[in-house]
């Protein structure tokens, strides 16, 4: 063996057995050649050799130290589409969530606490006292006038801008996603995907009818182009359906060049690119604007929703559904007909009065240090070889256990020990992430929560 490769060797295995934790700081080139005895162009290319395998990271007039265990760059892409089946799964994870014995890090949703719930609510008893028959009439699809001006003028909030004319109120983010699909697509079509993807997003192409084809997708930068750009050229893709901002559950942000080339690989290859961001307002100032911002010629379908930082209560979702407009309106009338009228009256005026960037602010600061605190428990309490994501935002952790762990077998044990959690398979059509488990930190962790899913996390390195 090499002389460099004797001295990496010892800085891997230093790391890899945690004698040097995350975040450790190490020897400088000049004193790790002075500490090894060797000189400084091998010392330079052990740190390299060490950076380019993840090992550390370089902190700019800091220094060298232990980074955080990586996840795979990309996953794998899939070679065929997917029959979608994961209602079953998904159907048993909510089921645990009426339990209020059980730590709720398998929720989809911030603690309500957390949320403006009494001032929603506020709003709601003046609609109720306000609304009156005719107004059923005057509000049916596409929705309250009122409540469409508003989201235009929290999309101009945010430095994009929608159309009032294209908006059509939802009951809530899942419908807005299932009319896009309706609009665009038909049974038995290709629609592509993010690997993993919002179980959401893959029940709603199971109820369709359509089938999901994974694209690999980078955990900090997301969907991976140059594999879906090798999909379009295998598979007639109907849609692609993604989440491009706080990717529910890797939490990427896709960079906005990479944004300009999927509405680029769209326009060439004419498919409808149906955007989920659901999580917008969770999202930290000088985030990229949404693809419907750059939207070439109405083949984005953008769905938003009041319930993620604002309440769930209401039930309110929007889709700004471009050239499918008309059809998307059309599968509204068929499905729901309406969105309650005194909700989308009580988010309207909500919207209207309230200033709500200070309480946003909070929400974003608080959920970023339940993120670390979450991150740090799960670092050092799961089995060694755990590897885990470092969001940017929003409130979820995606953890990547050694790949001989079955998450979905795990699940019960977890939860007669008061913990849930979201297993990997529920984010893939094809069963993929067996071994990987979504976190929610979203909710107060207390000591005694922690200490549970420690203890969680004990049992599967020593169970």
């Amino acid at each position: 063996m090499l002389r460099y490769q004797q001295v990496l060797s010892h800085w891997c295995d230093a790391i890899r057995h945690g004698q040097l934790p995350v975040g450790a700081r190490l020897p400088s080139v000049r004193e790790l050649a002075r500490q090894h005895g060797v000189s400084l162009t091998t010392a330079r290319r052990v740190v390299e050799e060490l950076q380019a395998g993840g090992w550390i990271d370089t902190r700019p007039r800091q220094g060298l130290f232990v980074a955080e265990p990586r996840l795979p760059a990309r996953s794998a892409p899939a070679d065929q589409p997917a029959t979608v089946s994961i209602a079953t799964l998904a159907l048993r994870l909510f089921a645990s969530l009426r339990d209020p014995a059980i730590a709720p890090f398998g929720s989809p949703f911030i603690d309500p606490a957390w949320l403006d719930i009494a001032g929603v609510n506020d709003h709601l008893c003046r609609a109720a006292r306000r609304f009156s028959p005719e107004r059923g009439l005057a509000d049916l699809p596409p929705g309250h006038d009122a409540l469409r001006q508003q989201i235009v003028r929290r999309s101009l909030h945010h430095g994009f801008r929608l159309a009032r004319d294209e908006l059509l109120i939802t009951c809530g983010a899942m419908e807005a996603l299932n009319l896009a699909l309706k609009a665009v697509a038909r049974p038995g079509a290709v629609v592509a995907v993010e690997s993993p993807a919002f179980y959401g997003l893959l029940h709603a192409i199971e109820t369709n009818g359509m089938q999901a084809l994974e694209i690999r997708t980078d955990p900090d930068t997301g969907m991976d182009l140059d594999d879906l750009a090798a999909a379009l050229g295998r598979h007639p893709i109907a849609a692609c359906m993604l989440m491009p901002s706080l990717q529910n559950p890797l939490g990427s942000i896709m960079p906005a060049p990479a944004r300009q080339r999927l509405l680029q690989l769209a326009v060439q290859h004419d498919f409808a690119v149906i955007e989920d961001d659901a999580y917008r307002e969770l999202l930290h100032p000088g985030s990229p604007p949404p693809l419907k911002h750059s939207d070439p010629d109405g083949r984005v379908l953008y769905c938003g929703t009041f319930a993620k930082a604002f309440s769930p209560g209401p039930r309110i979702g929007w889709l700004a559904a471009g050239r499918y407009t008309e059809r998307a309106l059309l599968h509204k009338l068929m499905n729901t007909l309406s969105t309650p009228i005194p909700n989308q009256m009580a988010v309207a005026s909500y919207l209207r009065d309230t200033r709500p960037e200070r309480r946003l602010a909070r929400l974003r600061d608080k959920l970023a240090s339940n993120l670390a605190r979450l991150s740090d428990t799960v670092r050092q309490h799961f089995p060694e070889g755990t590897r885990l994501t470092a969001p940017p935002g929003g409130f979820f952790l995606w953890v990547a256990l050694p790949e001989h762990y079955d998450t979905l077998a795990l699940y019960p044990h977890a939860l007669s020990a008061g913990v849930s959690f979201v297993p990997g398979a529920l984010f893939s059509p094809s069963g993929r992430f067996g071994h990987c488990l979504r976190l929610n930190a979203g909710f107060a962790l207390d000591d005694a929560v922690l200490a549970r899913l420690a203890g969680v996390g004990w049992t599967m390195g020593n169970g």
